[in-house]
């Protein structure tokens, strides 16, 4: 929440500045449900040579739900261009190998700072518009090793695409209804294991889909 407040007033501030320089700015804050999918496949490898992929696959899928903020400036009446932020973090459900075993493996993965730079389009269908943008989002390692290793944390890029509607309810203030599909670049990440055979683990096929309902302040 604290984090959320911290953005919502760095918003604000940059529409302030905004409407100084001339330009028209909206701001928003939105809440989104959202479901997620990727694969991931643990290898060995010894002196940075893989010697066998695919040792341990898993394809998984996780719901969530999070906050974000956003600005967009607005090029013409039909196109506006944005960026939307979300100051909190979602995880994926813990990941246990060795389950019925002692020296139990258990991973996880955090999403932080997920931010989306994006055009919104205008189409004539009554409040109708479409967005395009492109997303990168930091994926940190959570891990309990057996071995006492860790992963190292790396971050993905990845497009988006959405329909929403749009409906004045006056004073400049807006609802919006939004649907959006996202498909991410590849992730690979090494274990920092001090011995000869150390592992690594490689996401793919990331995807994700969300709903998202936003209160938007155009000035």
């Amino acid at each position: 929440m604290k984090k959320l407040i911290i953005a919502i007033s760095g918003l604000i501030l940059f529409a302030n500045s905004a409407i100084s320089a001339g330009f028209s700015p909206s701001i928003g804050v939105s809440g989104s449900w959202a479901a997620y999918s990727a694969t991931g496949a643990e290898s060995e490898y010894t002196g940075g040579a893989v010697v066998e992929k695919s040792k341990r696959k898993v394809k998984g899928a996780f719901a969530t739900e999070y906050a974000s903020v956003f600005v967009e400036l607005g090029l013409n009446d039909a196109i506006s261009l944005g960026l939307d932020y979300v100051p909190m973090s979602f995880e994926t459900p813990q990941n246990i190998s060795n389950e019925n075993n002692p020296n139990q493996n258990r991973v996880s993965a955090k999403f932080s700072k997920l931010t989306t730079v994006y055009a919104k389009i205008n189409v004539p269908l009554g409040g109708t518009y479409l967005k395009l943008g492109y997303s990168q989002v930091d994926v940190i390692s959570q891990e309990s090793m057996s071995s006492g290793s860790t992963y190292g944390n790396e971050s993905t890029n990845g497009m988006t695409v959405g329909l929403g509607y749009g409906h004045e309810i006056g004073n400049g203030i807006s609802i919006r209804a939004e649907v959006m599909a996202s498909e991410f670049d590849d992730v690979s990440t090494k274990s920092n294991a001090t011995s000869a055979e150390r592992t690594q683990i490689d996401v793919s096929d990331m995807i994700g889909a969300r709903g998202t309902i936003s209160v938007v302040k155009s000035f």
